[in-house]
């Protein structure tokens, strides 16, 4: 160190010891000190130039995918700041109205299928609610890299299930063994036996899957087929002009308790709600049979004075019927078809509205506003999935029972009901006096994705439609019994006859080939979310 008392920088210590002039700051470290700030501003500048003039394109991580090459000179259309592109960035132009519905979310892939809010909650708090899209589709992988081609090892990082050959679990309704709730009296066998017959004979059509074809119409997309519909499918053999019910007792209008039935006449007097149809109905369609009985031929289908008298039987058997009695048929009322239940209530009441529009009275004319606004805001409820609807509104409970009927009473009424159904009793279940409802559609592969199309390529409907035996019963082989062969038979492949195809050697097993994450964004309307819904 110099001395205190030593004023030139050239003498070192006591000693006097020469020193450099340039020891203090060497002329090498100088020249280093130079070239870096010279050369950190030109970073500075040539990223500045970048940034401002082509968009930071040459500080890209590499080419971006062919859907969104149009934005490689524009790195903030998808980041805020260097690193991967955040959620809320992608859904201001794949959600298409800012982020409110959230279809791209995590939270509408815990729900979009099941209808059941509790999914979100269980989603969240085993998963989490902040994947980004980034987690799964990546992109700077070149223009002809496939962002939305999802790897496995993506999805198992929440979902346990292993390989589809693997640990993938067996389907929910055969694991289950849910039966098909259709409520429809139906045997397969028996129907392809008469369409096959009636093809070969009328068409020329041997081939046997056209059979299925007649009734199951394809929807215009291929994958799926069309909702069954009686004019369609089976207006041609059923309740033709010979359907008739049985010679029914004309209700005592002195004794209402007594089990009868309305003539078209008494509900013309009597009117009330959903009774316009009786002054447009032929009275010759009714007969009397003598001794106060009344017989009505033919007998359409939903035909209005049968559903009319099973109502008013219905009301006998119980006290309080709520507005399970708005609907034309009763039965299940499982969560898939609690909403579409809803829907009807609400289209009766309209009905009943709009009979009431003739009237002059102004009274009358002002409730009808009051009342037209309430159906619409019910409606518009309706269309909120994140709404959780009671199931139990329509069921016929065993408290609402009438307590002032007999067993014997209840007996006779319910016998009254079937021969007042019987032309309805070939396809339909009839129980309480109500028409137990239809499932016009199965839904039963809710979290997974199917194309008929294209499997119809490789395969036939009953090369995988196995579990009720046609094509043993059309071969003339071991006749098939009743129990095999009816509509509470969930005919739809397991697990095992899809990994026939489905295996490392054929067909893709990856999860992305049945399963989307995404719900369908076509059906925007129907998937509105409570993003708070906690």
């Amino acid at each position: 160190m110099a001395s205190r008392n030593n004023t030139s920088k050239g003498i070192f210590g006591k000693v006097r010891l020469p020193v450099s002039a340039s020891y203090l700051t060497p002329r090498p470290r100088r020249r280093m000190l130079l070239w870096g700030a010279m050369a950190c501003a030109a970073v500075i500048v040539y990223a500045a130039a970048d940034l401002l003039l082509l968009g930071g394109s040459s500080l890209s991580a590499g080419d971006l995918s062919t859907h969104h090459a149009m934005y490689s000179n524009d790195c903030a259309r998808c980041h805020s700041e260097p690193r991967a592109a955040v959620r809320r960035k992608c859904a201001g132009c794949h959600e298409k109205s800012g982020d409110d519905i959230g279809v791209y979310s995590t939270r509408a892939h815990y729900r979009y299928r099941s209808d059941d809010p509790a999914r979100i909650r269980r989603g969240v708090e085993a998963h989490g609610d902040d994947l980004q899209c980034a987690d799964c589709h990546a992109e700077h992988k070149g223009r002809e890299a496939s962002i939305s081609a999802v790897t496995d090892a993506q999805c198992i990082t929440c979902h346990d299930a292993g390989s589809f050959t693997g640990g993938h679990p067996e389907f929910e309704f055969a694991r289950t063994q849910t039966p098909d709730d259709s409520a429809l009296l139906f045997t397969h066998i028996r129907h392809m036996k008469f369409v096959s017959e009636k093809l070969a004979k009328e068409r020329g059509i041997t081939y046997l899957e056209q059979s299925c074809l007649y009734c199951h119409v394809p929807a215009p997309d291929g994958k799926n087929f069309k909702p069954l519909d009686f004019d369609t499918q089976c207006g041609d053999c059923h309740l033709t002009v010979t359907s008739e019910t049985a010679s029914l007792p004309v209700a005592d209008v002195m004794n209402p308790a007594a089990p009868g039935v309305e003539t078209l006449e008494m509900i013309q007097r009597r009117g009330g709600p959903g009774t316009r149809w009786a002054f447009y109905t032929n009275p010759n369609e009714f007969s009397g049979g003598g001794g106060g009985r009344v017989k009505k031929s033919p007998v359409y289908h939903k035909d209005p004075w049968v559903l009319e008298n099973l109502r008013r039987l219905r009301g006998m058997l119980y006290s309080d019927l709520g507005i399970s009695d708005l609907l034309l048929a009763a039965g299940s009322t499982l969560q898939p078809r609690t909403r579409a239940q809803y829907r009807e209530a609400v289209r009766t009441l309209q009905g009943y509205a709009d009979e009431l529009r003739s009237r002059p009275e102004q009274e009358i004319q002002d409730d009808l506003v009051l009342i037209n606004d309430a159906l619409k805001k019910v409606a518009a409820r309706l269309e909120r999935l994140s709404d959780t609807l009671a199931a139990s509104a329509f069921e016929l409970a065993m408290s609402r029972q009438n307590p002032n009927i007999t067993p014997a009473m209840r007996a006779e009424i319910n016998d009254l009901a079937l021969k007042l159904a019987k032309p309805c009793l070939v396809c339909h279940v009839v129980a309480d006096a109500s028409v137990q409802a239809v499932a016009a559609d199965q839904r039963l592969l809710r979290r997974a994705e199917f194309n008929h199309r294209a499997h119809i390529v490789d395969s036939r409907c009953l090369d995988c439609h196995t579990d009720i035996p046609i094509t043993k019963e059309m071969a003339g082989k071991t006749p098939v019994g009743l129990l095999a062969d009816r509509a509470a038979v969930q005919n739809i492949p397991k697990k095992e006859n899809c990994e026939k195809c489905h295996s490392s050697s054929r067909a893709s097993t990856n999860c992305v080939s049945c399963h989307s994450f995404h719900p369908d964004k076509t059906q925007r309307a129907n998937l509105t979310l409570f993003v708070n819904d906690k």
